[in-house]
């Protein structure tokens, strides 16, 4: 086991490798000009400080590194020792927050890649909201800090039954053999994924101190609730309900007593290990064989990127001082509930999150950050819109949000967006490769009458204008749309005229044919051959054989067809379209 301070040196290397976060920022201790660079004025560097230790302390907490640049690269603090302990003199930029509080904030003076930097972790602070020594109230969005209102990150901070402070209570009763070490040793290997963050190079006590998931008191190590509720050996001794419930509802409501529909599952332990099993056996039971090109293929009921987004919700940002509940994950005929004990907590709103605003506040910011570097969230914020996202793609009915008394619910329906007949009609265009990102604006244009401008369908399906013209623009190089020049209106191809726009477009490529297409058009077979750019005689003759069948074209003699009815009628429809 290393020291803290050997700890502290591997904390800043992973976070000057992983990059600006939420929880993590930069700044640089050098002035760059046409020159050169040179050392920049302590006062800016303080008064920078200030401002990031303010807006992690009125966000969630995080780690400010001073002598590394936005790009991540460690260029070091070049200032005398003076200088360098007025830096750490960060009280002197942050006013006490009216009660005479100030945040927690623990700096290490630290060398990494040869440099001096310096490390401030600062946590999330309870009391009303801090400002600056110039009076600035700051906060965390995405990777920046932005000015906000005391009101807003007050209203941010209010909590239900003390909530926010549950998670990172110390637990003097418990011991580092209380942790299940195999399973840290695990996340540890397994961790970081994709985030450029490397997190094999901690020792163990190492990676728990940089997690925030224990502290240092009278020369001891104290847990965290944080740390047994994601790693206990024992869980359940630590929280009653650390577990997720799986039931199997068979009807529309769970019933009760002898009416109890439900068939149930159990998932105990701690956070972690509950997360990977509960997902395994959920994705299982959403899994539906179905047939496909005389092949029987599994497909997952509901988009995998949504599921697992709303039981990592459900489990992450429930409120562990509700002990007497349990996440539940109720499964029905029609659609998946996520059952979270608590309400939303403030500023986040059920109108806010199905605006996907981005309103983000973390109920258990230290847990969270440990399932972000696990691979389980990703960026604050964007979760609900990727369960949005993922449901829209699929064509699903968007997501339903509920709060019943201390129980937030998210319900995922496996019901299509379309009714049966529109179902029908867009299985139609299966055989010409309709791709199930192009359906809505296909199925926007039939409920437009078949035909409908850029603008306004862009209006309607709530995207731009280039994103609507880009992909109207892809159909129509596969001629499931067209639209004449100089005009900004496409036109809808019914699924049986599909093949006929092909031909129609192939036939027009031919410069003989142009402005020829008509009843008395009469083609050879050599003629046929040049248009489709055919050399092989089998794979002509299916070729004419095909379009015969689909009334493109007509016997006409040896060798020779006319146009067909059916291609003619498509041929006068498309011509005589205003």
């Amino acid at each position: 086991m290393g020291t803290p301070a050997d700890d502290m040196v591997a904390i800043a290397q992973v976070l000057a490798a992983a990059g600006e976060s939420y929880y993590v920022e930069y700044k640089s201790a050098w002035t760059y000009g046409p020159e050169g660079r040179a050392p920049r004025d302590v006062r800016e560097i303080a008064k920078d400080i200030g401002q990031a230790v303010v807006a992690f302390a009125n966000s969630d907490g995080g780690d400010l590194l001073v002598g590394v640049e936005d790009d991540g690269s460690v260029t070091g603090v070049p200032h005398g020792d003076d200088q360098v302990r007025y830096l750490q003199s960060w009280r002197q930029q942050v006013q006490d927050d009216g009660d005479g509080g100030l945040p927690s904030v623990r700096i290490f003076d630290v060398s990494v890649a040869g440099q001096r930097v310096l490390l401030l972790r600062v946590e999330a602070h309870t009391g009303p909201a801090l400002v600056t020594s110039d009076g600035r109230c700051m906060m965390r969005q995405g990777a920046r800090s932005i000015p906000a209102s005391g009101r807003h990150v007050e209203r941010r901070r209010a909590h239900v039954l003390g909530d926010m402070d549950y998670e990172a209570l110390p637990v003097s009763q418990a011991r580092l053999e209380d942790l299940d070490w195999e399973l840290i040793r695990d996340a540890k290997v397994s961790g970081g994924t994709g985030r450029g963050l490397t997190l094999d190079g901690f020792d163990d006590v190492a990676l728990l101190r940089y997690w925030n998931l224990l502290e240092q008191r009278n020369g001891s190590v104290v847990l965290r609730r944080a740390a047994l509720l994601l790693f206990a050996k024992d869980a359940l001794r630590w929280h009653p309900n650390n577990r997720v419930r799986l039931r199997r509802v068979f009807g529309d409501e769970p019933g009760y007593g002898d009416r109890l529909g439900t068939r149930e599952r159990e998932f105990l332990g701690p956070v972690v290990k509950v997360l990977r099993e509960s997902a395994a056996f959920l994705h299982r039971e959403l899994e539906q064989e179905t047939r496909e090109d005389q092949l029987f293929v599994v497909r997952q009921l509901l988009p995998r990127e949504a599921v697992d987004e709303c039981l990592v919700n459900a489990v992450a940002h429930r409120n562990y001082a509700i002990e007497g509940q349990a996440v539940e994950v109720l499964l029905y005929p029609n659609r998946v509930e996520f059952r979270s004990p608590g309400r939303l907590p403030e500023p986040v709103t059920i109108a806010e999150l199905m605006r996907q605003s981005g309103v983000h506040r973390s109920r258990n910011p230290v847990m969270m950050r440990v399932l972000r570097d696990l691979g389980w969230t990703r960026d604050q914020g964007e979760g609900m819109s990727r369960i949005f996202g993922s449901m829209r793609q699929v064509e699903l009915h968007e997501p339903e949000l509920e709060e019943h008394a201390d129980t937030f619910t998210v319900r995922l329906s496996t019901r299509s967006l379309y009714d049966e007949g529109t179902q029908a009609w867009i299985s139609s265009y299966g055989p010409f490769g309709l791709r199930p990102e192009e359906r809505r604006y296909m199925v926007e244009l039939r409920r437009a009458g078949g035909k409908q401008s850029i603008d306004k369908l862009a209006r309607q399906l709530g995207e731009s204008f280039d994103q609507v013209k880009v992909a109207l623009e892809g159909l129509e190089r596969r001629c499931f749309v067209w639209h004449k020049k100089r005009s900004r209106t496409y036109l809808l191809v019914e699924p049986l005229n599909v093949l006929h726009e092909r031909v129609y477009r192939t036939l027009e490529r031919v410069p003989v044919m142009v402005g020829l297409l008509g009843r008395d058009l009469v083609l050879e077979r050599e003629q046929i051959a040049l248009a489709t750019d055919t050399a092989d005689e089998q794979t002509l003759s299916k070729l004419i054989d095909q379009w015969k069948q689909a009334g493109v074209l007509a016997p006409a003699g040896r060798k020779r067809w006319k146009l067909g009815e059916s291609f003619l009628a498509y041929l006068g429809q498309r011509n005589g379209t205003p």
